[in-house]
């Protein structure tokens, strides 16, 4: 058998890093870039952006090139379709082995956290021909999720190449099926609704599900965009004891930033977790996970179908090989999401691997950087409100905030006022080489620095609008390559690096203003878009 058996292996490892997903990982022909700025290759980059995605860094490319030369290699002897089954079977392994998770809790691969919905869902149709999933507003979530959350085709391309209408019914997830109930987080002035309160709307929900007969399905938040976790761990574990076996929880950890320890306590609550490689853990958009508890993988190992519509996100290799229903779906090899789930695990083992007092020396250097910023940034933190308890019994560092909202400032919003449409220009600006718009040599210098943050997110109000933010991040192979570094360099290396994205938001904003005419507004508009 030569390596033409699976063409997709001829291609370049960016290339083949940017196939096997949706539209959002097309690479633009002309600036080499995703939807969210990222290339698949390694860029010199001042990055902080493991909030939305993560640029894929010299070592872990380094590594997947070297996988895919072994894959290239492995189907000269055997069908695409074994290879694959055969890596990603050691993938799980490996991540099995770095959360030490119990051998009863399966994982299933898919492209992103939003896909694996889907898998949530179909666990709950197993018990109930009706489910009530209750969900938190999409702001603090990914923005697809209010169609997978409902079952519905969330693009118009699934990451399988199957053209689809968005917000069409998956079959097997009919609309008469599933009944979406979202629980706010976060007030109409944008505070985080006291946990009391926000409890007591997810126990009304709960109840008014089961009185009607639905399979209520909970989804909890931990890290949301803003670094939220909702409900706390003792209203959590209080609605499951109450609700036993009447209720399905499922943990939105999409972000990744959570310890080992963090996630057996909830595999002992009985919720399963949907994680993605592609934020904090570090690989490139996109790759996520599910890890299933043990009673929910017990359901699934019983059951005797799926439906019908996960086979055109998902192949056969990618869902538990201890499911027998997973046989009805194709055999078919994904190696684009291999590759971009093996940079993430790439990654997360090394980070796991270091001790955690240098793990959480880097995350309280950013930490006490961000608390005390300089008053001439053109931004401030905002602190989004704490938000909710953990168990205090993990004391990993991994379980403390990594992530920061920026604001900015009244002064940037008087004379030509920004608003939040601005700062997702504003965002992609700052990963922009805008250094031909200036004259002066060092706001040269400073405009062709590339800056990746997390896109702008609805959290704080300003007048009848949001004000603009952006998102500060650390990723787990920044803790890595910055662990060696003593308290005092570390402080100094934040605070040299958060000046730097200060004076580009600057410019970025001085530019924005000058050009607020349509026709120069849409230069800047075509500028960016091509990535600079």
């Amino acid at each position: 058998m030569t390596e033409f058996s699976a063409p997709e292996l001829s291609l370049s490892t960016t290339t083949l890093m940017s196939w096997g997903g949706d539209d959002r990982i097309t690479l633009d022909e002309r600036s080499g870039l995703n939807s969210y700025g990222c290339s698949p290759k390694p860029t010199a980059t001042l990055g902080y952006s493991s909030s939305t995605a993560s640029f894929i860094g010299a070592g872990a490319f380094a590594h997947v090139t070297s996988l895919h030369h072994q894959l290239r290699e492995a189907v000269r002897e055997g069908d695409p379709y074994s290879v694959y089954e055969r890596y990603l079977t050691a993938t799980a392994a490996r991540l099995q082995s770095c959360y030490d998770l119990p051998e009863s809790a399966d994982i299933v691969f898919g492209p992103s956290g939003t896909d694996l919905e889907y898998i949530a869902l179909a666990c709950s149709l197993q018990v109930s021909s009706k489910v009530c999933n209750i969900v938190v507003e999409v702001d603090e979530v990914g923005s697809g999720c209010q169609h997978s959350q409902a079952g519905r085709y969330f693009a118009p391309r699934t990451a399988l190449g199957l053209d689809v209408t968005k917000g069409d019914a998956l079959p097997g997830f009919e609309p008469g099926s599933i009944r979406v109930e979202t629980v706010p987080m976060r007030s109409a002035s944008g505070a985080v609704i006291c946990e009391e309160a926000h409890a007591d709307l997810l126990d009304v929900a709960i109840r008014n599900a089961l009185a009607s007969g639905e399979r209520p399905l909970l989804h909890v938040v931990h890290r949301s965009k803003t670094g939220l976790v909702l409900p706390s761990w003792p209203v959590l574990e209080r609605l499951a004891k109450t609700h036993s076996d009447d209720l399905d929880i499922v943990v939105d950890a999409c972000q990744g930033r959570i310890s080992p320890a963090m996630i057996a306590r909830y595999l002992d609550c009985n919720a399963s977790l949907l994680l993605t490689g592609s934020k904090f853990i570090g690989g490139p958009p996109f790759s996520g996970f599910a890890i299933l508890s043990p009673s929910v993988s017990t359901r699934m190992r019983a059951a005797d179908d799926l439906p019908r519509g996960l086979a055109a996100f998902f192949s056969r290799a990618e869902l538990s090989h201890r499911w027998p229903a997973a046989m009805a779906l194709d055999p078919v090899a994904n190696f684009g999401l291999l590759l971009r789930m093996e940079a993430g695990l790439f990654e997360l083992e090394r980070l796991l691997a270091l001790d955690n007092d240098r793990v959480g020396a880097v995350i309280g250097a950013l930490t006490r950087v961000m608390e005390h910023l300089p008053d001439d940034l053109p931004f401030q933190l905002h602190s989004c409100a704490t938000s909710g308890s953990l168990p205090v019994e993990t004391g990993h560092p991994l379980d403390s905030q990594s992530l920061f909202v920026i604001a900015f400032k009244d002064e940037l919003l008087a004379d030509c006022p920004i608003d939040f449409d601005d700062a997702r220009m504003i965002y992609r600006m700052l990963y922009s080489d805008l250094s031909d718009r200036f004259s002066d040599p060092q706001d040269q210098i400073t405009a062709a620095d590339i800056c990746h943050l997390g896109q702008p997110v609805r959290c704080l109000r300003h007048g009848e609008g949001w004000r603009p933010t952006l998102r500060i991040s650390l990723s787990a192979g920044q803790i890595a390559d910055l662990s060696g570094l003593s308290p005092e360099r570390l402080e100094t290396r934040f605070r040299s690096d958060i000046a730097r994205i200060g004076a580009k938001i600057r410019l970025a904003v001085d530019l924005l203003k000058a050009n607020r005419a349509p026709e120069n507004f849409a230069a800047i508009k075509a500028l960016v878009e091509q990535g600079g």
